[in-house]
């Protein structure tokens, strides 16, 4: 039954991956071909003066990455060098558009200082989310943050009046240490992930440099993975400390640390076809203004955001997807639970399956001897048990900012949502169902009942929004019908 109610939700999912019209070109938001004056970096190393000086002159390569540095290759080379992390940054990586996504590994539950909403922060929770593009200027690499927020063609003259008002922010300007055999910029990056730089923080108020490092840091073909402790001291209350005394201010605050972890991920360079958001139809979407139109105004647009879902063989009814949509279960879920978590997941098979694709969803345990494995890596989607008391689940994804394409979710399982489906199961249908009349309930029960909630969580992931008018579709006489909803189910949506 649970099948036939994800069913619709992912009809409409996978459809969304029929042709659209050809998107028009993303604004290259435009660059100051001689660099930024003023502080010569924000956030460099042994650099990082402040002043309007050039910068010092670039070091032999062997003297910035010595024989001491630990190395690793891929989109970029990544050296640690004692307690520096130095990026050594390719010709053809640069001007291109990344994402950066902050998440922690370790952090302290319902902490209000750390950047988190309501629900508290958690390891895997997300702090920080930024598109980037790393350019250079002279012997200088500036970061920069650009939009996507206003678009026209690039064929259409009113392109440069959108270029000139969609003028990147500045993140760093980081001086060239040395040039690599093959020209690739080697900087220091170690000061953004260890001062309070505030695209990068994980922390509120101001991090003591003496007091965050680098842990660790991994390249890989398409991204780039940075760990590091940062500690700090957030600033006191305004106000008195309250109470009868009326006098005296708060004292000095408490210590806060965190173990951070910092996705940088390629965007692709060929973006995919994005699909016109409609309002009959439940997704999360992306919106931008669009003034390249005939229509005699700025039009407004929003795509969906959906998964690149593409046949292996286009000719064949049913084909594997090129890519796959791959879940981790939690290696820290209660055991009794996880079998419950996996069939969740492949509950949407045989909704991608009537859209005409064979395992386009898959559940997986993490690899327990890859080292280099990260819950925290954006290429993974881990659906992660939580230990907190609130009676709740969500989930969030990560998508591309000019398309919409969904690059990574996450299924955030709050420990307590277990006594939730209990007390409403309980409520609900008890007078029905014997088993619910014992408690606690059986694991047999409570597992169904906790596979409906990830189910319902993944849909989030992949783009769908809660669907409160698929209820409406029902008849209500067909709704008090016994045979009729034990065939159906009582709600033609897991959403």
């Amino acid at each position: 039954m649970l099948n036939k109610t994800i069913a619709l939700s992912a009809l409409l999912l996978v459809g969304a991956c029929s042709r659209a019209p050809e998107p028009k070109t993303v604004p290259t938001p435009q660059r100051n071909g001689q660099g930024p004056s003023g502080d010569n970096t924000r956030a460099g190393g042994d650099s990082g003066r402040a002043g309007g000086n050039a910068p010092a002159q670039p070091r032999p390569y062997n003297r910035v990455i010595t024989r001491d540095a630990k190395t690793r290759r891929g989109m970029f080379a990544v050296h640690r060098v004692n307690d520096k992390l130095y990026f050594e940054i390719p010709k053809n990586e640069l001007n291109k558009d990344m994402l950066m996504v902050g998440r922690f590994t370790r952090a302290a539950a319902a902490n209000p200082r750390l950047p988190g909403g309501q629900f508290g922060n958690y390891g895997g929770d997300q702090f920080t989310e930024r598109t980037l593009r790393w350019d250079r200027s002279g012997n200088r690499i500036i970061l920069r943050s650009p939009s996507f927020a206003i678009v026209a063609d690039s064929t259409n003259p009113v392109y440069r009046a959108v270029q000139a008002a969609n003028y990147p922010p500045v993140i760093a300007v980081l001086n060239v240490e040395a040039y690599g055999p093959d020209s690739a910029a080697v900087v220091d990056v170690t000061r953004l992930y260890t001062t309070s730089v505030p695209e990068f923080a994980a922390i509120r108020g101001t991090l003591d440099e003496r007091r965050s490092f680098v842990e660790n840091a991994l390249a890989f073909p398409d991204n780039v993975e940075v760990e590091a402790t940062q500690t700090g001291t957030p600033s006191p209350a305004p106000g008195g400390a309250g109470g009868g005394g009326g006098g005296q201010g708060q004292g000095p605050q408490a210590a806060q640390s965190v173990l951070a972890h910092w996705s940088l991920v390629r965007l692709p360079e060929r973006p995919m076809v994005p699909r016109r958001w409609d309002e009959r139809v439940g997704y999360f979407s992306i919106a931008q203004v669009d003034f390249g139109t005939s229509e005699q105004r700025s039009a407004d647009r929003s795509y969906i955001s959906r998964y690149r879902l593409e046949k292996k063989d286009p000719s064949a009814a049913l084909s594997e997807p090129v890519k796959p949509i791959v879940y981790y279960v939690d290696p820290a879920t209660p055991e009794q639970w996880k079998p419950w978590i996996r069939k969740a997941i492949l509950d949407w098979q045989p909704a991608f399956e009537a859209a005409g694709f064979k395992n386009a969803i898959i559940a997986m345990d993490p690899p327990a001897n890859d080292p280099d494995w990260s819950a925290e890596d954006i290429r993974h989607t881990v659906i992660r048990w939580l230990p907190s008391t609130i009676e709740n689940a969500q989930g969030p994804h990560v998508s591309d900012p000019r398309t919409g394409e969904i690059l990574n979710g996450s299924v955030r399982m709050f420990h307590n949502v277990l006594n939730l489906q209990r007390d409403w199961y309980f409520t609900q249908a008890s007078p029905l169902d014997p088993r619910a009349r014992t408690l606690p309930f059986p694991d047999s029960l409570m597992g169904r009942l906790l596979e409906f909630v990830v189910a319902h969580e993944i849909g989030h992931t992949l783009g769908l929004r809660h669907d409160q008018i698929g209820s409406s579709t029902y008849p209500a006489d067909s709704v008090r019908s016994a045979s009729w909803v034990h065939r159906m189910g009582h709600a033609p949506s897991i959403m």
